[in-house]
């Protein structure tokens, strides 16, 4: 059950344990206050020898920011208890989801810290992964082998007051791994009350239903609203809409859909049972057996009718045509018909309308410069932001709007046999692996700082806080009530009041993302191909259902959850053939290529002395090839016929991971997309150095400053550059190239946004940084050539294009070749620039396959899966460079003297 056992539709809120009140009057304060100097001033005079200690490293403990209550816990523990000495991790630290990439680096290396704070839906994949240590020596141990730990099993007070929900997250066989924090984190619609008063609605009835929501959206759509005289960047659009996924799932879950499911199977019937994600409680419908003891198969469904639902109406939001009744300034909703016969029907009236009369959606897409969904709230551009209540105080501090202004409401039901829903999370405190070295004193004394980071006392420390800070508006009732604030009740509003008791009563429903599988990997798949292109310039035409449809059997095939076993099964013996026969291709190449060296290396040895000298010399070179070249090489063979794991050990798994891989039909998506990618590179980033070299060398007048014109690009960073390109590609009016496109009188563009222009936005920055450098090498070879084969060929009568075609060009062949050897290479290996322009979107357009196989290895630690595509892609450049090598063998290369 999710609350107190006995609401399968409800993530618990009176759980909430009740530690003795210490915050209900201020002499409490003082007692606690001096009671904590004495202590301190008591274990500060016998300090412990250092041998006596446990230091105790953990990730998100930051003593220089002793604000924090966090902190503030751990200092006042180490007081109490002299024998903790928490520190802060000292590992490599960098920004944004980089910081998780190099904690899991760290566990792999043995490096890490002793406790960090593992995002729910990832605590899974950290198990799987083997990071993390079990912590039933302190919970309890599973007796009865269903997979989790009850109540009557639990030998830790604290694990059972913890609703079964949060138990099943951090359980995996009868192990748990992680334990809550106290709070939940909630998150819902937050608006402007002002806004919808002047929008003509009542701000303390807000809407419950999907159409009660558009229509209110539609009064608070003003596209050419001013404040003060001056007119808004765009207007005013009722609501900003998201590109990430996950913030699309809380409408597919307000219209009852669950986007993952889990399946049970009756060990009596054979039937299986498909159940809601937040499930606890598996009773067969027809037969009421109880299947509690059963395995759950996972599966991603976010194709089920309330999945399409939910798309459908946030493609509504986005792009629904409308327009004002002239009359009665009442939104009326248009059809694509409507819209191009110019006219509508409303009741008995005919309503005739322009074409700039017609008003397309009702959102604000946040991408480019409208990123910032804060910014446009606090300007008025936007009425209604998607965002944590727990926050809202830091939202009101940084959009700057008057709290008394701002108010929440949940996510509307999608109809009247609905119910409303609050997206909720809960993060938990882990131990990761290398704990499993301490002795039983120090992993007592780390499992206390967990308690102490787990525990209610914190919470509600957090509580008074943010009551101190004038904040006590976004605490909920019952808090203030327990911890004796009822002064404070005032201050929150009545209808926060109202559904919080709606949410105690089930009224409104409590929902969370998937936590099991690789639900990044889905959520980037579902970003990339569905939320991403629905809501950029080509979504009015997009088929999101058939997208939808095709993440689902993505995610189900591989992204989110491994393709089964049985559906592999057929294609071994197949397997088996293929790779036998390329294994003979392959012994028969590097014979080839080995008998071939021992004949050069007879002829070219003729004259040396000793061989030994040779090799001595040749040492360190060869070492350090074989360390950082082949070496990863060979072990890069072993991870693509095992489940590798960074810690842990690795099964075998033979061609499984070829076979799945050439199954995928993403990776021949993304191999094509790579030829697509490496034809237009070549196109434009092998021939342009070529003209330009040209261009540059007849130029009558500035060659110096041309030439350095053209070669300063290649001074910048090429993060700079793409960047630079990026703000260039603003799909918005304020866009360089949009710019440029208006002034002329033509439309504006999505650039990055569009699947026709993404892949050429993307190779254009390296070709216009690229093109200077190598046109000089050009330039120094047209330079080489002698006057008197032109002069020849012009008594023969030869023209300009007859001097080019007939002595030019078969002059700089071999250069032509050796360059474009390098640069189909590099154009198979090179990604950075779609890394950081498009990140492989919109949709797969520009997902190449090295792309792919980075976001197996770091976004996803898939790296089995990833080191196989490698091979895939390594094998076939290997061969086209041998028959390139061989090819150059026919070349001649001659040294040019002057007279």
């Amino acid at each position: 059950m999710l609350v107190g056992g006995d609401a399968p539709d409800r993530i618990g809120l009176s759980n909430m344990r009740s530690p003795v009140n210490v915050y209900s009057n201020a002499a409490r304060w003082l007692v606690a206050s001096v009671l904590i100097c004495i202590s301190f001033h008591q274990t500060s005079a016998e300090p412990l020898a250092a041998e006596d200690r446990t230091r105790i490293s953990i990730f998100g403990y930051d003593p220089n920011r002793p604000e924090d209550i966090r902190n503030q816990v751990l200092i006042e523990l180490m007081r109490a208890e002299p024998a903790i000495d928490v520190q802060e991790w000292g590992g490599i630290k960098l920004p944004g989801t980089s910081g998780r990439a190099t904690l899991m680096m760290a566990i792999a290396g043995g490096t890490a810290p002793d406790m960090y704070l593992s995002w729910f839906h990832i605590i899974r994949n950290d198990i799987k992964q083997g990071f993390l240590y079990p912590l039933n020596e302190w919970i309890g141990n599973d007796v009865d082998g269903n997979g989790w730990i009850d109540g009557t099993e639990a030998k830790w007070d604290g694990w059972k007051q913890i609703p079964r929900l949060w138990q099943q997250v951090s359980c995996v066989d009868g192990k748990a791994y992680g334990v809550p924090l106290p709070n939940i984190t909630f998150y819902g619609i937050i608006y402007r009350r002002d806004l919808v008063q002047e929008a003509g609605l009542d701000p303390e009835q807000p809407p419950g239903t999907w159409d009660e929501f558009l229509y209110w959206c539609q009064k608070l759509t003003i596209p050419g609203k001013t404040i003060d005289g001056a007119r808004l960047r765009r207007g005013q659009r009722a609501i900003a809409l998201y590109v990430p996924a996950w913030q699309w799932l809380p409408w597919m879950q307000a219209a009852g859909g669950s986007p993952v499911v889990q399946v049970r199977k009756s060990a009596v019937t054979g039937k299986e049972y498909v159940f809601r994600m937040e499930e606890t409680e598996f009773i067969a419908q027809d037969t009421g057996e109880d299947l509690g003891g059963q395995p759950s198969t996972w599966r991603a469904n976010f194709d089920a009718p309330e999945g399409l639902k939910a798309a459908r109406f946030y493609h509504a939001l986005r792009w629904t045509p409308w327009i004002r009744d002239p009359s009665t300034g009442e939104p009326i909703n248009l059809s694509e018909e409507d819209t191009a016969a110019g006219f509508v029907r409303s009741g008995t009236r005919l309503v005739r309308f322009a074409e700039d009369d017609v008003i397309r959606g009702v959102g604000r897409p946040c991408v480019g410069l409208d990123a910032n969904d804060q910014r446009l709230f606090a300007r008025g551009e936007v009425a209604m932001i998607q965002y944590s209540i727990d926050d809202l105080e830091r939202c009101v501090q940084m959009a700057g709007v008057p709290p008394d202004l701002i108010a929440m409401m949940p996510f509307p039901a999608a109809d009247s046999s609905q119910t409303p829903v609050f997206s909720a999370y809960r993060h938990y405190w882990v131990m990761t692996r290398d704990v499993a070295a301490r002795s039983k004193v120090e992993r007592d004394r780390i499992w206390e700082c967990l308690e102490t980071l787990t525990s209610d006392s914190l919470r509600d420390r957090e509580i008074v806080e943010k009551v101190m800070a004038g904040n006590a508006m976004w605490c909920r009732p019952d808090d203030l009530e327990r911890l004796g604030l009822d002064d404070y009740l005032a201050e929150v509003p009545q209808n926060v009041k109202t559904y919080y008791d709606m949410i105690g009563s089930g009224r409104i429903l409590l929902r969370t993302e998937p936590f099991a599988g690789f639900w990044e990997a889905a959520q980037t798949v579902l970003m990339n191909n569905v939320t991403g292109v629905l809501l950029s310039e080509p979504g009015l035409e997009f088929d999101y259902e058939s997208a939808l449809k095709q993440v689902t059997r993505e995610a189900n095939e591989g992204v989110m959850f491994d393709i089964p076993r049985e559906a592999i099964d057929p294609y071994r013996p197949i397997g088996r053939i293929l790779f036998g026969v390329g294994l003979v291709v392959l012994l028969v190449c590097v014979c080839l290529v080995v008998r071939e060296q021992r004949t050069s290396s007879i002829s070219s040895s003729a004259g040396v002395k000793s061989r030994y000298g040779v090799w001595v010399m040749l040492a360190p070179a060869v070492l350090t090839i074989g360390v950082w070249s082949y070496y990863p090489l060979v072990r890069g063979v072993v991870m693509a016929f095992q489940d590798y794991r960074i810690v842990g050990e690795s099964t075998w798994v033979g061609l499984d991971n070829f076979i799945a891989v050439a199954l995928d039909p993403n990776f021949w998506l993304y191999l094509a997309k790579t030829f697509k990618f490496v034809g237009l590179t070549m196109l434009l980033g092998f021939f342009s150095p070529i003209f330009l070299a040209f261009l540059l060398s007849e130029v009558p007048r500035g060659k110096i400053f041309y030439r350095t014109l053209f070669f300063l690009p290649q001074m910048t960073s090429g993060i700079v550059i793409a960047l630079l390109w990026k703000m260039m590609y603003d799909p918005t009016e304020n866009g360089l190239l949009n710019r440029i496109l208006a002034s002329v009188g033509l439309p504006g563009q999505a650039w990055l946004q569009d699947p026709f222009w993404a892949m050429f936005c993307c190779i254009l920055p390296g070709v216009w940084a690229g093109a200077g450098i190598q046109s000089l090498i050009y330039i120094a070879a047209l330079k080489s050539f002698p006057d008197d084969l032109y002069e020849a060929g012009a008594i023969d009568g030869a023209g300009p294009f007859g001097r080019i075609r007939h002595i030019t060009l078969p002059q700089l062949m071999p250069l032509m070749v050796i360059n474009f050897i390098g640069c189909f290479i590099a154009a198979f290996q090179n990604m950075g620039h779609i890394f950081l322009l498009t990140f492989g979107g919109p949709g797969k357009e520009t997902t190449v396959l090295g792309l792919a196989i980075w976001k197996l290895a770091y976004n996803e630690l898939r790296f089995s899966t990833a080191t196989t595509m490698a091979w895939f892609l390594g094998v076939g450049l290997i061969g086209f460079t041998y028959f390139q090598i061989r090819f150059l063998r026919r070349l001649e290369f001659r040294r040019v003297e002057e007279n």
